[in-house]
């Protein structure tokens, strides 16, 4: 997993300042104690109960779970707005995403193509100063709707994010699939 994850970092623009520190902060995760995966979609995170942190977590959790939503309801432009203007997103099979046009262009095509009922599992929620790294993953038996059929959908995310004007914005999306994620 570090390599796949290192690999999201190389030939990132020079204008991209964080991208050394980005590197630690996802060598740190993959090296962390994730709590155990929930059975079902309704398990919920288990938040810190350091109020400092856990409050860094609650804000990191809000904009996942907006995405969510928003991924839910098909929503390109509403999730476009929860990305920082140099961002980027890395999806399997898919060019990498490094504008906000390209990141509209392969929102509204999965739109286009898939219709979702996501629910996200949280195996960490981190807090590092203004950057937050939020690990996630889909339930067991998740499926989308894909030209009417239903497709299994089993995936685990990772969004990195960084506090901007108080607010935390997505820096780095990226995903990749795995048939027994949500398994334990």
């Amino acid at each position: 997993m570090t390599r796949t994850i290192l690999s999201a970092t190389q030939g990132a623009p020079a204008t991209h300042p964080f991208r050394a520190r980005l590197a630690a902060i996802l060598i740190s995760c993959t090296t962390s104690v994730a709590p155990a995966f929930a059975a079902e979609p309704a398990q919920p995170y288990a938040f810190s109960s350091n109020p400092t942190v856990a409050a860094d977590q609650h804000a990191a959790y809000d904009v996942v779970h907006r995405y969510e939503a928003l991924l839910n309801a098909g929503d390109s432009d509403g999730i476009l707005k929860l990305y920082a203007p140099e961002s980027v997103a890395e999806w399997n099979d898919k060019p990498t995403a490094a504008t906000e046009a390209e990141r509209k262009q392969i929102y509204d095509a999965l739109f286009k193509a898939a219709k979702f009922t996501t629910v996200f599992g949280y195996a960490t929620i981190s807090g590092y100063g203004d950057t937050a790294v939020v690990r996630t993953f889909h339930h067991k038996d998740a499926t989308v709707l894909e030209g009417g059929k239903e497709v299994v959908d089993l995936n685990r995310e990772v969004f990195v994010l960084r506090r901007i004007a108080g607010e935390y914005k997505i820096v780095l999306y990226i995903f990749n699939t795995d048939p027994v994620q949500g398994e334990g």
